[in-house]
């Protein structure tokens, strides 16, 4: 008996140890197929497939120089891959100022770019150019980036608009896109340009449609109106931009001024008002319209809201001005 429990003893010992070295096993090729996860080689390019999380961590933890060199490429090179792909890296200098795990704060990995893949392919090879090679004229170009820049800040807002993002949509690169706009706020000065005369243009087109003054104001307002319901949630992110405002500040006191001294001149020979009068019920009926405008753009009140206020006020206002003349 003390012999077979010896031997059973022995058997149990050396099964153990055999699930012992199983496991230990099963934990090496985990680990292996983990690390390989980040950095694989590709079948049939001879090159190794990177995700955006690995190579993220790689360029915050050593110098761009160095993982280039451990990825034999350019540090520019590398550089583009990264601008491409959205990953953040340390700008020139860090590494005189940081040392890796110092705490310094790093900015997150954003989400991968709309249609971009997650993982990239590292040859020794040029790659092809991802980008649609496009030939426009200049007038073309320009308001090929205009456009877009419009759509990036009307999805994701105004910090979203960098130059390298407008012209990585575009499909030109960042240097090309600065041959037409020197600097991001020239590129956001023409778009609130661009969307404040398209909403003049829209309203006064209408407003001459009008046989008499009061289909006139009627038009003039509602047009205003529905074009902010269009292009105001735009227009107003533009113009919280202090260098947007600035830019346009001299060229919209202008426009004003003289829209409000056509609207008085157009009052005193209508009503015979005057002049002073006339100026006086423009820029105030004016202001109504605006602010209702801006109500409208922040999503405060519905467009027939607006519309019905201002067209209650507006109106009324014409009309006593019109008495007024009767009563002269």
């Amino acid at each position: 008996m003390l012999a077979g429990a010896e031997d059973s003893s022995a058997g149990v010992e050396s099964a153990f140890c055999g699930a012992e070295q199983v496991v230990l096993l099963a934990n090496a090729l985990v680990s292996a197929a983990l690390q390989n996860s980040e950095s694989t080689p590709e079948a049939g390019d001879g090159g190794r497939a990177i995700t955006r999380r690995a190579l993220y961590e790689r360029v915050w933890a050593k110098p761009m120089s160095v993982v280039a060199e451990d990825l034999k490429l350019s540090p520019n090179g590398l550089a583009k891959i990264c601008d491409r792909l959205l990953i953040p890296y340390p700008g020139r200098g860090y590494w005189k100022r940081s040392r890796p795990g110092d705490g310094h704060a790093r900015p997150p990995l954003p989400p991968p770019p709309a249609g971009g893949a997650t993982r990239v392919v590292l040859t020794g090879q040029r790659a092809k150019s991802r980008r649609l090679r496009t030939r426009l004229s200049p007038e073309a170009r320009v308001e090929q980036l205009i456009e877009v820049a419009g759509g990036v800040v009307a999805r994701e807002g105004l910090a979203a608009a960098t130059m390298k993002r407008v012209a990585r949509e575009a499909g030109v690169s960042e240097a090309q896109a600065h041959n037409y706009f020197s600097r991001r706020d020239d590129l956001l000065i023409a778009l609130a340009r661009r969307e404040l005369t398209a909403m003049e243009s829209s309203r006064l087109s209408e407003a001459d449609r009008a046989g008499d003054n009061h289909t006139r104001v009627t038009l003039s307002t509602i047009t205003y109106l529905r074009q902010v319901n269009v292009r105001g949630a735009l227009i107003q992110t533009l113009l919280n931009s202090p260098a947007v405002r600035a830019g346009l500040r001299s060229e919209r006191r202008a426009r004003e001024a003289s829209g409000r001294r056509v609207t008085a001149d157009r009052l005193t020979s209508r009503y015979g008002v005057q002049r002073d009068f006339a100026y006086g019920a423009t820029v105030i009926l004016t202001a109504v319209c605006l602010r209702a405008g801006r109500l409208l753009a922040e999503h405060k009140i519905s467009l027939e809201m607006a519309e019905r206020l201002s067209l209650a006020l507006v109106t009324a206002g014409n009309r006593r001005i019109a008495k007024r003349r009767d009563a002269v």
